[in-house]
């Protein structure tokens, strides 16, 4: 068969993939092209293996296709198609540079929405503000958008940030997004809405966080929080890490940091067993807990340093 024709059957394939879903038809794709080495073949390999989840293998194909590209338009879609294999295969950095040079070009809109997007997830300050900027630019609010509100507004105390993301989950009717602005303020009565939102869309776990925070008003509602998360086995051992360890502080009663020692043991998580043990030290066993304090403290900088 001709390459063109080769090209398109390939083509045609892949976008009766799209429609029904059929894995077979990716693996139909890969047979039919596996082994050519022509810029178009390889760019097409790439999507294959990118929508396969093969992260790896896509970016081989499109760092592969890149190499025999002549003309700008190839490069720059070649580009993108490897910022988002990148972007995928969680290599934030390398897609970040690629997509910064892309967005002075005819791909500018789709650079500019992937650039959010990994900006995002880079999730620092200086990046989430990024993200900010570019989605300001486009005509309608996204999900990406509120999002980067949340995340301003908690990180950086801009409560005019929280506003505009609780303004616009409403106008795109984004319940989870709305709730999760909600949760984001020092404020009764909009946690105990954000609250209402989380048990409407069955979310235990954002039931949890609501009622851990609401327990600065209600302390009682800090067991409530403990209780949903071990009655879902949907929270992380992390999180019942925290709320043992705050009642704990809260009630004084030792059984409480004890529990959260046993589970902090099980995952590993050493600078909080080190800081445990030196609490625990203070009630009882003093020279063995402390003893154990410094073998996590230890462990800790040996794992991170």
């Amino acid at each position: 068969m001709e390459d063109s024709r080769v090209i398109e059957r390939a083509k045609q394939i892949f976008e009766e993939y799209k429609k029904t879903k059929d894995p077979s038809k990716l693996n139909e794709v890969i047979k039919l092209l596996e082994g050519r080495q022509d810029l178009h073949s390889l760019n097409q390999l790439g999507l294959v293996y990118l929508e396969k989840g093969d992260t790896k293998k896509a970016i081989e194909c499109f760092e592969k296709a890149l190499k025999k590209a002549k003309s700008n338009e190839d490069r720059y879609v070649i580009n993108f198609n490897l910022a988002l294999a990148l972007f995928k295969d969680k290599d934030y950095n390398r897609a970040y540079e690629i997509l910064r040079e892309l967005v002075n070009t005819p791909l500018k809109t789709h650079a500019q929405r992937l650039l959010a997007k990994v900006c995002l997830s880079i999730g620092d300050i200086k990046h989430v503000e990024e993200a900010r900027a570019i989605l300001e630019g486009f005509d309608e609010p996204t999900e990406d958008l509120i999002v980067a509100y949340i995340y301003l507004g908690r990180n950086s105390g801009r409560k005019d940030y929280l506003d505009k993301a609780v303004k616009y989950a409403e106008l795109i009717h984004n319940k989870r997004l709305l709730a999760e602005a909600l949760l984001s303020y020092e404020d009764k009565d909009k946690i105990e809405r954000a609250l209402d939102i989380f048990r409407e869309l069955k979310d235990v776990k954002g039931e949890a966080r609501a009622l851990y925070k609401l327990s600065f008003y209600k302390s009682e509602l800090l067991y409530e929080a403990l209780q949903k998360l071990e009655e879902s086995n949907e929270g992380s051992p992390q999180d019942k890490i925290r709320l043992l360890n705050e009642l704990y502080k809260r009630t004084g009663v030792i059984d409480f940091l004890k529990q959260a020692i046993s589970i902090a043991e099980k995952e590993k998580e050493y600078l909080f067993l080190a800081r445990a043990y030196v609490e625990l030290s203070k009630r009882e066993n003093e020279l063995e807990n402390l003893r154990k304090a410094v073998m996590y403290y230890e462990e800790f900088i040996r794992k991170n340093l």
